[in-house]
């Protein structure tokens, strides 16, 4: 069965118990089922778009920012309540006039910031975040700090190669990934740096993407990179057309299967299978066994036959 959403979708995250939030492109949420039905109506708890999001015990942890209006909030959203219609963009401009704060709508906690977000990942312990030029922090889900470090120093000093463009929680401790393609391990408990590295890549790194030991690489112009290890020498490259909007794993078949551009893609030792596709592919999940996608025309379809 194939259904469509009334919004731009930007991500599909699945909660568990047969249970998915879609994040849209302006703020919008929803929850569906496993037969990709909606629960009740998406609401935009807060009219700008999530620009970065973790989703940890059922909750969502987010940045909402609006460049336009320069404004950034971080909160949190109880995903086992009901969610919350929130201000209009208008309305929110009226309280900036007259400097009156507007929290995110129905948000366990709520917070401005004062620099750009960068990264944010999240565990049963703790919530860790990036954000531009004032390091790392890290929180207990109830917003609390437990500790704080300052901007990672890098060795490449390339301009904006320090930007940290992903923040993963490994067995190790806190992952961290700049554009550059360095990474800093950081220890959970203190924030100290345990390890330190880069891989030879020889492209600005847009994003990564994660399953136990094994790690892709992405690039905006389509250049990926696997390794199985941070310092491992087993390398795999590969290059698309476009950027990659979502990889994920697949444990049954030992591939990564990527959505890039209008491309499905199935990326294996052995073999690179391709299928085109209309619409962007935005986000790869799993449901009754079948690997699905939800593209920007907010639809979902199989991945790759």
């Amino acid at each position: 069965m194939d259904s469509t959403l009334s919004f731009p979708p930007q991500k599909i995250i699945n909660l568990g118990n047969n249970r998915m939030l879609i994040i849209g492109m302006d703020g919008e949420l929803q929850f569906i089922n496993e037969s990709l039905e909606p629960e009740s109506k998406h609401k935009i708890p807060f009219p700008t778009s999530i620009t970065k999001s973790s989703v940890s015990n059922n909750i969502l942890f987010g940045f909402w920012v609006d460049l336009e209006l320069m404004i950034a909030r971080m909160a949190a959203i109880d995903l086992n309540s009901e969610l919350q219609e929130g201000l209009s963009k208008s309305d929110i401009r009226i309280k900036l006039n007259k400097n009156e704060m507007t929290p995110v709508s129905g948000s366990k906690w709520c917070h401005t910031l004062d620099s750009e977000p960068l990264a944010i990942v999240s565990c049963s312990n703790y919530v860790a975040f990036a954000t531009w030029k004032r390091g790392i922090y890290c929180i207990d889900q109830d917003s609390n700090e437990l500790w704080r470090s300052p901007e990672i120093k890098w060795k490449n000093h390339l301009e904006n190669a320090n930007v940290v463009v992903s923040m993963t929680i490994i067995p190790k401790g806190l992952l961290i990934w700049s554009k550059g393609a360095e990474w800093a391990l950081m220890d959970e408990e203190n924030g100290e740096i345990i390890d330190q590295g880069f891989v030879s890549f020889s492209h600005i790194l847009e994003k990564t993407f994660n399953f136990e030991n094994k790690i892709l690489l992405c690039c905006p112009e389509g250049n990926l990179l696997w390794i199985n290890e941070l310092n491992s020498e087993e390398i795999f490259e590969m290059k698309q057309l476009g950027p990659v909007q979502d990889a994920k794993w697949d444990s049954e078949k030992e591939c990564w299967r990527i959505c890039i551009w209008r491309n499905d893609v199935l990326w294996s030792k052995e073999s690179i299978l391709e299928e085109s596709r209309k619409e962007i592919g935005k986000s790869i999940f799993k449901t009754n066994s079948s690997w699905r996608v939800l593209d920007n025309a907010g639809n979902f379809t199989n991945h790759y036959k």
